[in-house]
C-alpha cells in the first residue's frame, strides 16, 4: 500500500446532491485506506523530523517565539540550515501546507 495518494486532484466545487448515492466518489466494495490520502509525495526526512520536534515543543508550548526558539535549542532548522526565526517558520509552515 502506498503511503499517498498518487491519484490526488486538485480541489473541486462539489455538487451536493439529496438523493441518497448520487455523487458519491467512492465504490464501497472497491475502497483502498491510504494513510497521507491527502498528500501528493511521501513526507521527507525533513518533513518528518520537523514534525517530530513539533510534537514535543507543542506540548510545551504555543506561542510563536517559544516555538522557534525551542526547535531552535532542538537543532531542527529551516530547510538551507539555517535557525529558524519567526518569519521564516511562517513562511516554511505556509509552504508546507501547500504541498
Amino acid at each position: 500500500m502506498k503511503d499517498y495518494n498518487e491519484n490526488l486532484v486538485p480541489w473541486q466545487q462539489i455538487n451536493i446532491v439529496t438523493e441518497g448515492g448520487k455523487g458519491s466518489i467512492e465504490t464501497y466494495d472497491n475502497i483502498e485506506h491510504m494513510i497521507w490520502q491527502t498528500r501528493s509525495s511521501s513526507p521527507t526526512k525533513y518533513e518528518n523530523n520537523l514534525g517530530d520536534a513539533l510534537e514535543i515543543v507543542l506540548a510545551e508550548t504555543h506561542e510563536l517565539p517559544e516555538i522557534v526558539l525551542k526547535l531552535n535549542d532542538l537543532g531542527i532548522f529551516s530547510r538551507d540550515g539555517s535557525p529558524f526565526t519567526e518569519e521564516s517558520f511562517k513562511q516554511e509552515l505556509s509552504r508546507l501546507a501547500e504541498q
